[in-house]
């Protein structure tokens, strides 16, 4: 997105400045086949095509249809998906919705580019026919980077010239479905009727929350490594940073990375039925009344281990359980740890972390 070639290049493939033409596979040469089969594993194959000088793989991948763009000698330039609005990251469609109002997404796209300079980029314009379109790009994080589009302070002042109380409503209704936030307009919600406080309406963009300033190598290793996957939530973990996400399978995850973008570990968290049987009989002899909250596989990456030269880092579970305290309605918590052979290891440290000694 910060290079002038790719934007270019990405508004003659969207505008269809050029047809595009089919190709069968015996006319794709052999390197742009390999490019394909270097740069994504996990994938459905559609159809191959030569459209402005490049060749053009169309994918599937988790049911989301992608456009690979490659040179002659295989080489793979960038990737392009489309998004439903409903599935934009919070943050980017807060954003349009908070800025534009009267406005609406014509297209939005994730982009995944060969330098891992991934973004989103959404084309917006005015409700009506024949309205100028405008580009906007987010950063993963769903951070404005690069926009073209009309200065929000100018579209709100011009939108409230052209009031309409029910669409103010409608936007403050979506609004708060996606982050659950008190209304910012001015306007009452409740029955189903609008009503105005004030003779003036005024729409404000809220404050933004303080969020932890994660490095560029920490949010590109992420990319790389978890490609089209959004993180939930960062946080600084003792100067290091984890990021908290879904996996393609929907299960919860930690990913701990150095500020360098080293990763360090991944956390999974393990499902009930997946709970490892010596694991289960062990807790049984221990806390036979208690209640098994969470349990976690921990892994180290083999990068990382082999960085650390002090010990033995090794693969552990971690298991957290409660249990009732007698004529007390709270109850307490307890922490445990077991190898990757589902041998206790004893009460969980602060760190929470197995270490074997060498």
């Amino acid at each position: 997105m910060k290079k002038v070639v790719l934007t270019l290049v990405l508004a003659l493939v969207v505008f269809g400045a050029m047809a595009q033409q089919k190709l069968r596979i015996s006319d794709v040469p052999q390197e742009v086949r390999m490019g394909l089969e270097n740069t994504y594993s996990d994938y459905k194959f559609i159809a191959w095509y030569f459209e402005t000088g490049q060749y053009v793989a169309e994918i599937s991948i988790d049911n989301q249809v992608g456009r690979c763009f490659f040179t002659a000698n295989g080489n793979w330039q960038f990737t392009i998906f489309n998004v439903a609005e409903k599935e934009l990251p919070t943050l980017v469609a807060n954003y349009f919705i908070n800025n534009y109002p009267g406005y609406r997404i014509k297209k939005s796209e994730y982009v995944e580019d060969f330098s891992g300079d991934n973004y989103y980029r959404l084309i917006i314009s005015m409700k009506g026919v024949g309205q100028t379109e405008y580009e906007m790009i987010f950063d993963p994080r769903g951070k404005l980077t690069k926009t073209n589009a009309p200065d929000p302070a100018y579209v709100k002042k011009d939108y409230i010239a052209r009031l309409n109380p029910e669409d103010i409503e409608r936007r403050q209704k979506k609004m708060a479905e996606r982050d659950g936030t008190l209304n910012s307009y001015g306007l009452e919600v409740g029955d189903g009727s609008s009503k105005k406080k004030s003779e003036k309406v005024e729409i404000e963009t809220p404050e933004a929350l303080e969020v932890t300033k994660i490095p560029d190598e920490v949010t590109k290793a992420f990319a790389k490594k978890y490609p089209r996957i959004e993180v939930e939530e960062w946080k600084n973990d003792n100067g290091n940073y984890r990021a908290y996400f879904l996996n393609r399978q929907g299960v919860d995850v930690e990913a701990l990375y150095s500020p360098e973008g080293m990763l360090m570990s991944t956390t999974t968290k393990v499902s009930p039925d997946r709970y490892p049987r010596m694991i289960l009989k062990d807790l049984e002899e221990r806390y036979p009344k208690a209640k098994i909250e969470l349990i976690q596989k921990v892994d180290y990456d083999l990068k990382y281990r082999k960085s650390v030269t002090d010990k033995k880092l090794e693969q552990y579970f971690y298991v957290e359980l409660s249990e009732k305290i007698k004529d007390r309605k709270e109850r307490k918590y307890i922490k445990l740890t077991y190898d990757k052979s589902f041998k206790y290891q004893g009460l969980a440290g602060s760190t929470d972390a197995y270490e074997e000694d060498l």
